[in-house]
């Protein structure tokens, strides 16, 4: 073993299986036996294999190689996933493409046949790597996204969703790019450390001198506030501060005391639960026209907020966040979000019309400041996810998109998942 090298060994032992066909005598070999079905999972075409795919495919294939030895008829197709942002990225550098705009000048139609030229041009090189590597697969019979069969397999899914009534269109508070003009899933988020302002504000009680204090890290998501949280596991006090009375968490007034650099007096202690379907003022509702008239109260979120920073209460806006989304759902909240695909405020936003999240966050707070609800600010270095493409910030949009309705399938997968 000592002279054992596997770099000049492997290649012989692989050049010994193709030249006897081994794989193909052992499929004919179980052919007709109980069959074993394999799903690959498809790795992106945007070059040479790395470590990840050398590690799932090894581990899979030595199961596949474990149940032809005992005999079952494995099948066994690989696929490869030739679509999406991962390819589209390296044809981007690849012609200095930096934004959508861009794509749009050279011709979409130009660009898609690029990012196909592009795949089709890393399949062999990746198929000659898990070769290498003696993966055992079907490799003269791929299944590949950008084929007419895949992409009518998959229309043909939908169709027959959209026959028994699973495909829905509905809203959903998405992590987005401005920068790119799109919808980002998780896998495509990086998060990076930002400094960021963080804002303490007071939304007046309506009727009393009492304020809610309220702190958020996004102040451009003020203008779409529906609610504020609190949480009823949480002890919330009603502090005197000058001639006013602030509510917010117990544990928390220290930390607001020197941040407002204000002396605050405890005067009455009480659960969160006490604070629901209290009723506040809020301060764009003049300005924005789909906020005139309209009510905000506080609502409970054990879930979403806690005493680890800011105030103890949560200004919840449905539209510019998942969780303010689920939260918005359940109290019946309106998904409210007017911002453009570059993250530009549209018209219906009166006198904040043009300006634009994240990036004009300093406006934002002047406008607060106008209003006189805000207390303090101070900046805070956290993790923030960041476009894996622009490397930009994202913002959160409530936009269309369609769902399939898998709570009506839960029975009959869980009836089928016993079959596995």
């Amino acid at each position: 073993m000592a002279n054992y090298d596997f770099k000049s060994l492997e290649p012989e032992i692989a050049k010994f299986w193709e030249g006897r066909d081994i794989y193909g005598k052992i499929k004919k070999r179980n052919s007709g036996n109980e069959k074993f079905y394999y799903l690959d999972g498809p790795p992106y075409t945007t070059g040479k294999i790395h470590i990840g795919h050398a590690w799932g495919k090894a581990l899979r294939d030595s199961v596949l190689r474990y149940k032809r030895m005992k005999g079952f008829d494995v099948w066994d197709r690989p696929g490869f996933d030739m679509h999406g942002l991962p390819i589209e990225v390296k044809v981007e550098q690849k012609l200095g493409i930096k934004n959508k705009q861009e794509i749009e000048k050279i011709g979409v139609q130009k660009f898609i046949e690029e990012c196909e030229k592009f795949a089709l041009e890393n399949l062999w090189p990746m198929i000659d790597d898990f070769k290498r590597l003696g993966v055992w697969l079907d490799w003269n019979d791929p299944y590949m996204t950008i084929r007419s069969e895949y992409i009518e397999g998959g229309w043909w899914a939908l169709s027959k969703a959209h026959e028994r009534g699973l495909l829905y269109l509905g809203k959903k508070s998405m992590t987005w790019c401005p920068k790119c003009a799109t919808a980002l899933a998780k896998h495509e988020l990086e998060y990076e450390q930002r400094k960021d302002p963080s804002i303490y504000l007071k939304f007046k009680v309506a009727g009393k001198n009492e304020y809610l204090l309220v702190w958020t890290t996004t102040p451009w998501t003020i203008p779409f506030n529906m609610a504020v949280m609190a949480s009823p596991k949480i002890t919330y006090v009603r502090a005197r501060a000058g001639d006013e009375v602030w509510i917010l968490a117990k544990d928390l007034v220290d930390e607001v005391s020197a941040v407002t650099k204000k002396d605050l007096e405890i005067i009455e202690e009480f659960s969160g639960d006490k604070l629901e379907g209290l009723a506040y003022e809020y301060p764009f509702s003049d300005e924005i026209p789909f906020q005139k008239g309209r009510e905000h109260r506080v609502v409970l979120s054990s879930e979403y907020v806690s005493t680890d920073a800011g105030t103890g209460l949560v200004h919840c806006a449905p539209g510019c966040g998942p969780e303010d989304f689920e939260v918005g759902r359940r109290e019946g909240l309106p998904p409210f979000n007017e911002t453009d695909e570059h993250g530009v405020f549209s018209d219906e936003m009166g006198p904040l019309s043009g300006l634009k999240a994240k990036d004009d966050d300093e406006k934002f707070i002047q406008l607060l400041e106008d209003k006189g609800v805000l207390l303090a600010r101070k900046n805070i270095v956290h993790d923030y996810p960041h476009c894996w493409r622009s490397k930009d910030p994202v913002i959160y949009r409530a936009t269309d998109q369609w769902f399939l309705a898998t709570q009506k399938l839960r029975d009959e997968m869980v009836k089928q998942n016993e079959k596995v």
